[in-house]
């Protein structure tokens, strides 16, 4: 029978790998996972909101959806430090949300004037309904 002597009983013994080893291998890891989950600047979704802002402005948002148009607008400021920050999960996420008030600032504002629009033209109609009756007479 064979009995080890200590330096054949090593041998067969795993051996662990040094600590600095395992923090690098850690370190690596790591530095690969923030790669490749680092979100792009939201380059194509600032310009897209700010294109929003600016019909929105244009369709009288100012003065006919004014609280949507600020929010929009603050959205869209807020996104913009966002990307200055590098922050650009959450500046994708404010310039997506700029975009839809914005949007809603539009439709607000141009519901608005349709409606307006409609009112006179229905006061218009009644007006020349009633000169008709009159030169019936």
């Amino acid at each position: 029978m064979h009995t080890p002597t200590p330096h054949t009983a090593n041998a067969h013994r795993p051996s662990h790998p040094p600590a600095s080893l395992l923090v690098a291998l850690i370190a690596c890891a790591a530095l690969i996972t923030a790669c490749a989950s680092a979100v792009p600047a939201p380059t194509e979704q600032m310009a897209a909101a700010q294109a929003a802002v600016t019909s929105a402005t244009s369709a009288g948002a100012a003065d006919l959806a004014p609280s949507e148009l600020r929010t929009a607008r603050d959205k869209l400021t807020r996104a913009q430090v966002a990307v200055t920050a590098e922050q650009h999960e959450l500046a994708t996420r404010l310039a997506r949300e700029s975009q839809a008030d914005a949007n809603l600032a539009e439709v607000t504002a141009r519901s608005t004037k349709a409606r307006k629009t409609a009112g006179e033209l229905g006061e218009s109609n009644r007006v020349l309904r009633e000169e008709l009756q009159r030169s019936a007479q």
